[in-house]
Formats: C-alpha cells, structure tokens, sequence
C-alpha cells in the first residue's frame, strides 16, 4: 500500500462506519490529501512560535528540523512487526516498508504467519492500522500557518531522558488536512489534540501522540488514539537518523444504544532499517 504522501499523515483503520450500522464491520482512515506545494503554498515562520512565547523555543527548532525532515532522509527498507489485539482475536503481522522518493509502501505482507492473499485489501485482516509515523505525523504539525496551537505545560522525564512535553490543538475550523474517513467513504475533519515530547537539552522529538475529537454518535467511535516514538537510529550502509521505533494506536467502538463494542490496540515496531537500493533486470536480447 503507498500512503498518500510524505506529507500527510494516513491512518487506517477497520471499524464501525457509523451509529446506524454499528453492528457491521467496514473499514476507515484519517488519510488527508496530500500538499501539492507550488508557488500557491504558504510558507511557515518557525520563529514565531518562540517570539509570541519564549516557552516555545523548542517548539521553533523542532518547526525547523521538521520541515527539511523529507529532505535529508534517505530512501530506505525497514521491518514492521504489527501486534493487534481486538475482542477475541489478536492478528500478527509483518511487513516491508520501504521509503522511497517520499513515499511509504509496503510489501512481503505476512499475517500470522501466512502470506496475505494478493486479493484481499492488504489489511484486510487488522482492524486498526496506522500509517504517517515515517514523517507526516510530524510534518503536518507546521505546514499550515497559525493552524496548530501549542502550549507548554509541564516538563517529565521520558525513558530516563528529562523532557518538554507541549500540549498542541488543531480547532475544527482550521482543519483542512486531518480527516476521519469512515467505511462508506464518507470523511469528516474533526477537531485535534496531542502532545508532543522534546528533549529537553536538544529539542529532539522522543514521541508524538495524536487523537481526534469525535462525536461517538456519528462515528460510532468512542476514543481513538495513536502515539510514535521516534530515536536516532541507525540505517545500515548509510547513518543515523532520526526514525520511529515503535507506534502504539487504539480505537474503541460503540452500537446501538451506545453499547460497548470492545476496543483494539495495536504495537507497531519498526526495526532492521537498512538502505534502499532499487534493482533491475538485463534481459537477453531477442534472437
């Protein structure tokens, strides 16, 4: 499957399509559409963020590391091992990513432990799945001016590493990139929150976490959430870069009557990042 660019974040997810048929399973995603760029783009000042408030400095940085993020990547195949457990079931799969010219695909597809069949979607058999944590998860953040709100609230330690953590929200109406799109196609642009955790000492990203305002009642989605975590990481035969290690999602459903329909959650890790080399064919000439 390639997403629908680097620059936007691509959730997928198998769900309850709405209120009215919330017995009957169907299939959704957060996919916006991806930024053409051009000369109709506008162009964000990252040090406004830190000139309106000085508690956002590192805001600022990371505004700029994020948006020459895609550029300094380098193409890449990396391993994803996808452990999801819903009501009654848990679903292991493992895939090949590879990033190449901006986008994220992925190939070799194996669902627990058997390859997934060619004619079916390729998650078919996962009810939530998430895509964007290769960039677009973060490049959203500051491709719009004055769309996403940041506060700083608190600082905390994250795995032993003293960090920042902003609170940041995307009101409904500045929402022109994030959408809920349920089983029948339809999509919606709700209202966004999350929270952002920085290195204290450096700014560096440690993890992302995302979650839409929803009104259950239309969605039929209770709470929906999904978080990365990001570390410098090496690329074999390349460097380190900065990459997501590990994705955690989780959505909980409701029916008729607001009857709970259990909740999945998913772990994605990333792992065995290695360079992309593309490869080719000679073959013989025609007698």
């Amino acid at each position: 499957m390639a997403c629908s660019g680097f620059r936007r974040l691509c959730m997928v997810a198998v769900v309850i399509s709405a209120t009215c048929q919330a017995q009957d399973s169907g299939r959704a995603s957060v996919d916006p559409t991806p930024s053409q760029g051009g000369s109709g783009t506008r162009t964000i000042n990252c040090g406004t963020f830190a000139a309106s408030d000085a508690s956002l400095v590192l805001v600022s940085k990371l505004c700029v590391f994020a948006l020459t993020y895609r550029r300094k990547l380098p193409d890449f195949i990396a391993q994803q091992t996808t452990t999801s457990q819903g009501p009654g079931s848990t679903v292991i799969m493992n895939a090949q990513v590879t990033y190449h010219d901006g986008l994220e695909r992925h190939s070799q597809v194996v669902i627990n432990g058997k390859p997934a069949n060619p004619k079916k979607p390729l998650y078919a058999d996962l009810r939530l799945v998430t895509n964007g944590e290769f960039g677009p998860l973060l490049i959203n953040l500051f491709e719009m001016p004055g769309a996403i709100e940041f506060t700083f609230p608190k600082t905390d330690a994250l795995l032993g590493v003293p960090v920042a953590v902003f609170d940041f929200h995307l009101p409904k109406p500045k929402n022109t990139f994030w959408a809920i799109r349920d089983a029948r196609g339809a999509t919606i642009k709700p209202e966004f929150r999350g929270h952002l955790w920085l290195e204290k000492e450096t700014g560096r990203l440690m993890r992302e976490e995302v979650e839409p305002v929803l009104d259950a009642w239309q969605t039929g989605i209770s709470s929906m959430k999904v978080s990365a975590d990001y570390a410098p990481t090496q690329v074999r035969d390349v460097g380190i870069f900065l990459l997501p290690v590990k994705s955690e999602s989780r959505m909980c459903l409701i029916g008729r009557l607001g009857v709970n329909l259990g909740c999945t959650a998913n772990v994605a890790v990333f792992h065995d990042y290695q360079k992309f080399v593309a490869t080719s064919r000679i073959l013989p000439a025609e007698q």
